[in-house]
């Protein structure tokens, strides 16, 4: 006699169920299921447990070991401890990083002039040699190269000349007449031959 053959147990496909009917038969199914897992794992481990479920419909059911309230209240407590760590903790890393930033930085601005500074030199002592050089013997970057150097030449030039104008332009202090009778007495006797031959031809 043929044996027939049992197909098994058929998977269910995770995807939503369309019937509202049968999606309520289902969540009261599982969440049947769920609760007693949650109960197994509180009893053979001795753990803190809380689960909650809103069913199709809106309404809630939950499970909790001691309760769901202790659960909660103990997570909001540790994660409010977490925070405010983990805000100091990400306080303090910001400001070190900001620090190292700064530090990057002025290294970069003090690297920046040393090899500008570097270069600069370079250029000029090869604009020396160049200046000996025949025109016709330079190539297209070493002409530019040297009409930058002599447009900055000729800037620096006109900058210290005009410097040295202002100088020039800056009025001098006028002589004090009294200061100097005092100082002179040849001028303070020729100050009073003056007034005696004023006096006289009066």
């Amino acid at each position: 006699m043929e044996r027939k053959t049992n197909a098994g147990r058929k998977k269910i496909e995770m995807k939503l169920i369309s019937a509202s009917d049968a999606r309520q038969v289902t969540f009261s199914k599982r969440r049947s299921g769920l609760f007693k897992k949650a109960s197994e794992l509180a009893t053979l481990c001795d753990s803190e447990t809380a689960v909650i479920a809103f069913s199709p419909g809106g309404k809630a059911f939950s499970f909790g070991h001691p309760s769901v309230e202790a659960v909660i209240n103990r997570y909001d407590g540790q994660s409010q401890a977490l925070d405010a760590g983990d805000q100091s903790v990400q306080t303090e890393n910001l400001r070190e990083l900001i620090q190292r930033y700064n530090a990057l930085l002025d290294l970069l601005e003090v690297e920046k002039k040393r090899g500008g500074a570097i270069k600069r030199m370079g250029m000029e002592m090869k604009a020396k040699t160049w200046l000996l050089t025949p025109v016709e013997n330079l190539n297209s970057a070493q002409l530019q190269i040297l009409k930058v150097l002599m447009e900055d030449l000729k800037k620096r030039v006109n900058q210290q000349r005009e410097e040295f104008s202002k100088k020039a332009r800056a009025p001098r202090p006028l002589l004090d007449l009294n200061t100097v009778e005092a100082d002179d007495p040849s001028a303070s006797n020729l100050s009073k031959n003056n007034s005696m031959e004023g006096g006289g031809s009066e």
